[in-house]
């Protein structure tokens, strides 16, 4: 015996079908509006990430500290990466920044994200150096003070948001 449901209920039924599809795809919009926009302003996309970012950094640096490695130096690796990017986004935002400026940015970033662990305390003076390097080229390219302030700010926002 199968028991019928009255008309009443299957059209109520039929009616929020149509209001629960007809929300899916509203909130299918917007969510393809945000992920647009996430996607044409790099300062929000690196906001967006770093988080989980941060959380697997702070954990590594956590377990170093407590095994007795030395945690300090992996600190200061992931601070320089946070340093490094910021300065890519806002050269790739400035009209006035050499675009082999920006290459060497990129190879440098690369090539200190893949620093092996064992080799970074004798590594990391090099990449300051050429943190320095590029801060100085970049501010005489630009001929202002604004490009180091804007990097040192981004930073800020993003140690904020740790």
């Amino acid at each position: 015996m199968t028991t019928e449901r009255p008309i009443s209920e299957k059209k109520a039924m039929k009616n929020k079908l149509i209001k629960n599809f007809i929300e899916l795809v509203i909130w299918l919009a917007l969510l393809r509006m945000c992920y647009s926009y996430i996607q044409s302003h790099p300062a929000e996309k690196i906001s967006f990430f770093s988080g989980y970012k941060v959380i697997y950094q702070q954990t590594e640096i956590f377990f170093h500290n407590i095994f007795g490695k030395n945690w300090d130096v992996l600190k200061q690796k992931y601070n320089l990466e946070s340093y490094y990017q910021a300065m890519i986004t806002l050269s790739e935002e400035k009209p006035c920044v050499n675009p082999e400026m920006i290459n060497d940015l990129h190879s440098t970033y690369q090539a200190l994200q893949n620093e092996p662990k064992s080799s970074l305390e004798y590594a990391l003076p090099y990449y300051i150096n050429k943190q320095y390097e590029f801060d100085t080229e970049l501010k005489k390219e630009c001929d202002t003070s604004d490009y180091i302030h804007d990097v040192d700010e981004s930073l800020d926002n993003q140690t904020e948001e740790e």
